[in-house]
């Protein structure tokens, strides 16, 4: 184990000390922009990146990115879940209650998918 440790801490050493040959002396890291600028690349924005439109536009996107989001935290729990369940080392009630939590979280992953659906229908359907 210690043969290993050294191993990787000699590779990284040697990656550290050849990074400076990989970018020749002299050279930035930079790119120009010679776009309109920071006013003009900015119109039509709204809050967060949100574009903006009429009212039923402007609500519509941020149901849709709320929902975007809690989609996202449902599966970092999904993974979190995961990770107890691994960890619970044959115990049975962490076993069982990660089992819960990953039921629930799919169910509420689920009707998080259904209710963007019915968000995109309802305002496909006013238009």
């Amino acid at each position: 184990m210690r043969a290993r440790l050294w191993l990787c801490a000699a590779l990284l050493g040697c990656s550290i000390a050849t990074l400076p040959l990989a970018i020749p002396a002299g050279h930035a890291l930079a790119q120009v922009y010679n776009g309109p600028g920071l006013q003009q690349g900015t119109d039509g924005l709204g809050v967060e990146g949100i574009k903006a439109g009429d009212l039923r536009t402007t609500i519509a996107n941020i149901v849709n990115k709320i929902l975007t989001y809690v989609a996202l935290i449902a599966v970092v729990v999904i993974i979190i879940a995961g990770l107890y369940l691994i960890f619970s080392l044959g115990n049975d009630t962490a076993r069982d209650t990660a089992k819960k939590i990953v039921l629930y979280t799919a169910i509420g992953l689920i009707l998080i998918l259904i209710s963007k659906a019915l968000v995109m229908f309802f305002i496909k359907l006013v238009e």
